[in-house]
C-alpha cells in the first residue's frame, strides 16, 4: 500500500475542501500512470477513495496536541509588533494632523511614571531612570537661553513637576523658548543633586574701560559646554562675576518679556512694541560697538521674531487677521475637543521660519515650468496673470507643497 504524500493525513484528509480532494487524486493518477481515482461524486465519496487508497482508518482520528503556553520569545515577538503596529497607527493620526511624531516622548513618559521616580527626590533614591537626564541635558546642550549658574538657591528646586510638564518643557526649549530652558535648568538642578551642568564661560570686559582683557571677569551666559560644578563652586564664581550680573540685570527684564511669549500673537505682540528691537539694540552688534557676548544665547530668538515680522509686513501688508487664520492649525476632528481648551491653535514659530526657504524653493522650481515661459524665459507677467492677488504663501499653499 502507497505512502501517503506530505500533508496528507487523517487531520487532513478530514477537513479537506473539494479542490484539495481532486489535487490529491491528480498527484495519484500521475504517479501511477494511469487514471486509479475517479474525481467524481461528492466530497465524502472523493475523501473515502483517497482513505482507502491509502489506507487511512478516518473513524480514528488522533487526539489534538496538548495546549500550552506561548513560548517565551514568541510572546515578545507578538507584543512588539502589535506595540509598532498601535506606533503606526498614533504616527499617521499625527502626520494627518500636522503635529511633530517623536518617540522619545514614549520613552520619556514610561520612565517617569517607573515606581519611586520623582524628580526632586532623585538625589537620595537615584531611582529615575537615566533618559530624563540625558534627554534634559541633551535639549539644554543644544538651546540657547541663561546658564544655570545665573539661578539663586531659592529659584533651584522647581517643586513637583509631573512627566507631562518635563516634556512641555523640553518641546518649548527646543523651540527657543528661553523660560522654558531656564525651568529646564531647575529639574536639572534637582534631579542630579544640586549639581549643575555649567560651561566654562569665555572672558568678557568689565565695566572699566581701563582694564586689561587679561583680568576681565567670566561670564555665565553659553551652554555649550558642560561642567558639573558644586554649589560651592558655584557660590565663589557667583562673587566673581558682579559686572556679569549687572550686565544681566540692564536687560534682564526685557529678556524676561521675551520668554513670556505664549504663541504667534504674542511674538507679533512682541516685535509691534519694539521688545524685540530693543533685545537687538542692547545686544546686538551695533555700529562701533561689537555683541554682547549673550548676544550669541539669544540671536535665534530675536532673529526668528524678526522674519516672521517681516512676513506678516511683506507677504500679507500687515493684515493681522489674514495672517493669523493662514497660520491656524486646521482641526483633524479626530478627537473631541475638550470645552476647556481654546478654539485657535496657531502653528509655532519656529516651524513658520523654517518653512520659509522651503517655500522659497518650491516657488522658484514652480516658476520653471512651460506655462510661466516666454520664449524659454521665466515671464513675470505670466506669473502674475496666474497668481494676482495671492502672496507667496498661498500660491505655496494653492500648488500642494505646503509643509511644515
Amino acid at each position: 500500500m502507497p505512502s501517503p504524500p506530505a500533508g496528507l493525513d487523517i487531520v487532513s484528509l478530514t477537513g479537506a475542501s473539494g479542490s484539495q480532494l481532486d489535487f490529491w487524486i491528480d498527484a495519484v493518477n500521475k504517479n501511477a500512470g494511469k487514471k486509479i481515482l475517479t474525481k467524481t461524486g461528492k466530497v465524502d465519496i472523493r475523501r473515502d477513495r483517497l482513505a482507502g487508497y491509502y489506507g487511512l482508518d478516518l473513524s480514528v482520528i488522533p487526539a489534538a496536541p496538548t495546549i500550552g503556553p506561548i513560548p517565551h520569545d514568541v510572546d515578545i515577538n507578538k507584543r512588539q509588533w502589535a506595540h509598532l503596529r498601535l506606533l503606526g497607527a498614533e504616527w499617521a493620526e499625527k502626520d494627518s494632523a500636522n503635529i511633530p511624531f517623536r518617540l522619545v516622548k514614549d520613552e520619556i513618559t514610561e520612565s517617569v511614571n517607573a515606581p519611586h521616580c520623582n524628580y526632586i527626590g532623585f538625589a537620595h533614591s537615584h531611582s529615575c531612570p537615566y533618559i530624563i537626564k540625558s534627554a534634559i541635558q541633551e535639549t539644554l546642550a543644544n538651546a540657547g537661553g541663561v546658564s544655570a549658574r545665573t539661578l539663586s538657591d531659592n529659584e533651584q528646586n522647581p517643586g513637583n513637576i509631573d512627566d507631562e510638564t518635563v516634556q512641555a518643557l523640553i518641546q518649548s526649549a527646543r523651540d527657543g523658548d528661553i523660560s522654558a530652558i531656564v525651568k529646564l535648568f531647575k529639574v536639572q538642578a534637582s534631579i542630579s543633586g544640586k549639581e549643575l551642568f555649567s560651561p566654562a564661560a569665555p572672558n568678557v570686559l568689565s565695566s572699566d574701560s581701563n582694564s586689561n582683557p587679561s583680568t576681565s571677569s567670566s561670564t555665565s551666559l553659553s551652554i555649550t559646554a558642560q561642567t558639573p560644578l558644586s554649589p560651592s563652586t558655584l557660590a565663589v564664581q557667583s562673587a566673581d562675576s558682579a559686572p556679569d550680573s549687572r550686565i544681566l540685570a540692564s536687560g534682564g527684564m526685557e529678556i524676561e518679556a521675551l520668554s513670556r511669549a505664549e504663541g504667534l500673537r504674542d511674538v507679533i505682540e512682541q516685535c509691534e512694541n519694539g521688545a524685540v528691537a530693543k533685545i537687538r539694540e542692547l545686544y546686538g552688534p551695533q555700529t562701533g560697538r561689537e555683541a554682547n557676548p549673550m548676544w550669541a544665547n539669544i540671536k535665534m530668538t530675536i532673529t526668528r521674531r524678526e522674519r516672521v515680522a517681516l512676513e506678516l509686513k511683506n507677504e500679507f501688508r500687515g493684515d493681522k487677521e489674514k495672517f493669523f487664520a493662514f497660520f491656524t492649525v486646521p482641526d483633524s476632528g479626530s478627537k473631541k475637543r475638550k470645552v476647556t481648551e481654546p478654539t485657535e491653535k496657531l502653528r509655532p514659530l519656529r516651524r513658520i521660519v523654517e518653512a520659509i526657504s522651503r517655500r522659497n524653493k518650491d516657488l522658484t522650481t514652480e516658476q520653471q515650468l512651460e506655462v510661466y515661459q516666454n520664449n524659454g524665459v521665466f515671464s513675470a507677467e505670466l506669473w502674475e496673470m496666474k497668481w494676482s492677488g495671492n502672496n507667496k504663501w498661498e500660491i505655496w499653499r494653492a500648488i500642494g507643497m505646503e509643509r511644515y
